[in-house]
């Protein structure tokens, strides 16, 4: 195979991972992620509370940092640890799909992956500039010494049982590929919902200047759109090749049980806040 057209990499990227799965199973696959996000759309997260909370309440330093280690420690820290443990895992399609499902899968992962290290695009759809501290965890990082402390705050810090279960939404499925990527789908689904308020929230409640760095990212721009909406349909693309008819009652209890316990996380974080 002679490839000549390397532009637009990310749509390039879902067709091929699309081809690699029959035409039925594909739509049968499809259907089933359509019913996992209509179980989020109906679920208490969709409307938590919290959302309410960050945009009519302010805050102080204290509480404000004591919020990002909670989050660092459940999410930040290692949602990119997921992205890299699914690339990996991704070697469990080929003996179903063959090399070009290992392939297309580790290709769209990629994409997603140079994003979470601090690479963006450089003006075309052919190349990528990037800089290390431009990672989406070490901007996070980097708030800590806005809110007067070190990038140990998070290394140190000891996390709620609510943190230790939403962290364990992830890690928990480090050796199950259809799982883990379930998760990192409907994960950056949710996301969307929170981010926006939480950045006007921090922006308001502290020193921290949410108009740059990682609270920017996933928050909607003037047309609506987020800075990483693309990651939750190439999410929902490779969830679609991972998964087979056989894993979809599996799946489904563990997404039901995922936005159960990050649910209780959120409750905890009014909680802290209010305390």
């Amino acid at each position: 195979m002679i490839v000549e057209d390397y532009t637009d990499p990310r749509s390039k990227g879902r067709k091929a991972v699309q081809d690699t799965v029959d035409a039925s199973t594909w739509e049968k696959n499809r259907r089933f992620s359509e019913n996992l996000k209509a179980i989020l759309a109906k679920h208490p997260i969709a409307s938590h509370p919290l959302m309410e909370f960050f945009d009519n309440e302010t805050l102080n330093n204290a509480k404000t940092l004591a919020i990002h280690q909670e989050f660092g420690y459940a999410f930040a820290q290692i949602f990119t640890d997921g992205v890299i443990r699914a690339m990996s895992l991704s070697q469990d399609l080929e003996a179903r799909l063959g090399p070009k499902g290992k392939v297309t899968a580790r290709f769209l992962w990629a994409l997603n992956l140079m994003d979470e290290l601090g690479y963006v695009p450089s003006g075309d759809t052919e190349s990528y500039s990037g800089n290390p501290y431009a990672a989406h965890y070490f901007l996070y990082v980097d708030i800590f010494r806005s809110l007067g402390a070190s990038e140990r705050a998070i290394l140190d810090f000891k996390p709620a049982e609510e943190s230790k279960l939403a962290r364990a939404t992830f890690e928990n499925q480090y050796n199950n590929y259809a799982d883990l990527t379930a998760v990192l789908a409907i994960s950056e689904s949710i996301f969307d919902k929170f981010a926006g308020p939480w950045a006007r929230n921090v922006g308001r409640s502290s020193q921290v200047d949410s108009t740059k760095g990682y609270h920017t990212i996933h928050v909607e721009d003037h047309d609506g759109e987020s800075i990483d909406d693309e990651h939750s349909e190439d999410g929902w693309t490779l969830f679609c090749q991972a998964v087979t008819p056989d894993d979809y009652t599996r799946i489904e209890k563990l997404i039901k049980n995922c936005l159960n316990d990050w649910s209780k996380f959120a409750d905890k974080i009014i909680d802290i806040a209010m305390s």
